[in-house]
Formats: structure tokens, C-alpha cells, sequence
């Protein structure tokens, strides 16, 4: 089977898996909540990592957590599946990177992200980036905090040859004063 007959093939399912992304958008938005009380140090550093894949809270529709989280086990390796970013007052965009390696025995194909907001954005270096077997690689994101306060949190879906992977990002927000 060539490429082209490959990648024709996989069409529908990435069509589909944008759909469901779409679906993710609509329903979760930006979502904003309030802060909890819990005083950050100024020697704190700034971006917390998860090392637990289970930790990634569910789309706000249940329905949309197969289609947007559908990579089996032992694909991409993530450094993290969910980060936070303590905002510092005054700081508009909170970035985030989730590095990842290929752990399987055939490339993969990364073909495109999409965010849950338009307040978040994910960068790719290639639009399709192929990942060879033992390759590793970065994927850039960021929140725009303008006009924000408290808690945003959001997702971004990174579609694949083998599987769709939910990514959580969240921005904790200092008290306006």
C-alpha cells in the first residue's frame, strides 16, 4: 500500500476524531473558576508537572473522552499528560511543553492539535510531523491570560496515525488586588 492510499485511508478517522475535538470546544469552553486559597511562595517555581497519566480530568461531555483519548498504551511516552502553570500578576500567556517519545515499533504520525478554547493555542514544527521508532519530540502550548482570573483550565487534542491523546493544561491566576 503507497502513502497516499495510507493516509486516504486514515481520513475518516481523523475526521471523525476532529468532530469529536469540535464537540470538546463547544461544550467545554474557557472555563474559569475560582481560585483556591492556597498561598504560592515567590521562590516557587513557576510551571508543576504530573508524571500520572490517570490524573487527567474528563471532558466536561463524557461521551467525547473515547474520541479524544483513544492512544493505547506504549505509542508516545509523555513527560506529562496534565500541567499547571502558576501565573505571575501581570503575565499574559502561561506556556506550557509536553515532551514525548515514540516507544513503539513504527513511526507515528502526528497529524494535527486542536485546543477546547480559542485562549489556547498548540504548536507543531511539521503539519504531518512524522515521529520515527525511538524518536522523541515537543509540543508547544499556551493559554492567553487576558482578562482571566482565577482557574482556566483546558485540553488540547493531539491527533495521530495510531490514536488521539488528551492533553490537560490549567493556569492558576494570582488574586486581583
Amino acid at each position: 500500500m503507497n502513502y497516499k492510499s495510507k493516509m486516504f485511508s486514515l481520513k475518516p478517522s481523523v475526521v471523525a476524531a476532529a468532530a469529536a475535538g469540535l464537540s470538546l470546544a463547544l461544550v467545554a469552553g474557557c472555563k474559569t473558576t475560582k481560585p483556591e486559597l492556597t498561598p504560592v511562595s515567590p521562590k516557587t517555581p513557576p510551571v508543576a508537572q504530573t508524571n500520572a497519566q490517570a490524573q487527567v480530568p474528563a471532558p466536561a461531555n463524557p461521551s467525547l473522552a473515547n474520541s479524544a483519548d483513544s492512544m493505547a498504551p506504549h505509542i508516545l511516552a509523555w513527560d506529562a499528560v496534565s500541567k499547571e502553570y502558576h501565573a505571575r500578576a501581570g503575565e499574559m500567556i502561561a506556556p506550557f511543553t509536553f515532551s514525548f517519545t515514540n516507544v513503539s515499533t513504527r513511526p507515528v504520525v502526528i497529524y494535527d492539535t486542536q485546543t477546547s478554547c480559542d485562549c489556547t493555542a498548540a504548536k507543531l514544527p511539521a503539519q504531518p510531523w512524522t515521529i520515527p521508532s525511538g524518536g522523541a519530540g515537543k509540543i508547544s502550548a499556551t493559554i492567553d491570560l487576558s482578562g482571566k482570573t482565577g482557574v482556566v483550565t483546558n485540553y488540547v487534542i493531539v491527533f495521530t496515525s495510531r490514536g488521539n491523546r488528551l492533553l490537560n493544561v490549567k493556569a492558576i491566576l494570582p488574586d486581583a488586588k
